[in-house]
């Protein structure tokens, strides 16, 4: 194989111009300059990315809501959104009204056709109103619990009393 040959490149197999195949190292990049490997090993907490990381304090929120609360926990669905779905009417509203009449909108609540709850935060809207990162959990904490004692109609203290936003 000269130099100039053309090279087909598969997932760590490469195929010269003839038909042969020669197998390399997939975590071998030796001369393209490239990572040889992930960046980050996976147990990491910056090996995930921000929604990973989002719905993993989601699902730590609600599994402490369901030590609080019971079971009836577990009969609601929680999902995570980057934004609510009615934005561009929040929108329009902090336009006409200002910022400070139109509710954060951290999280709503909602029946679907078979009557199931479900209880969707948002994750933008959150993370913008966290001074520290490390602050995040709790705050996603407080807006499960606030969905929650809306939908129960129960006061979030009722919910539970470490409760305190």
């Amino acid at each position: 194989m000269t130099s100039f040959d053309p090279l087909t490149v598969e997932q760590g197999v490469a195929q010269e111009a003839d038909g042969r195949r020669r197998t390399r190292s997939p975590r071998r990049n030796r001369r393209g300059r490239g990572l040889r490997g992930p960046l980050l090993p996976e147990g990491l907490p910056g090996a995930h990315t921000r929604n990973e990381a989002f719905a993993g304090y989601l699902a730590a929120a609600v599994s402490r809501l369901a030590e609080v609360c019971g079971p009836a926990v577990e009969q609601a669905r929680f999902r995570a959104t980057m934004v609510p779905e009615d934005l561009e009417n929040r929108l329009e509203l902090v336009r006409a009204w200002g910022a400070e009449l139109v509710d954060d909108p951290t999280g709503s609540t909602r029946r679907d056709a078979q009557g199931t709850a479900v209880i969707t935060i948002h994750r933008r809207p959150i993370e913008a109103r966290c001074p520290i990162p490390s602050m995040l959990p709790d705050l996603v904490y407080g807006a499960v619990v606030e969905q929650w004692a809306e939908l129960t109609g129960l006061t979030p203290e009722a919910v539970d009393p470490d409760y305190h936003w």
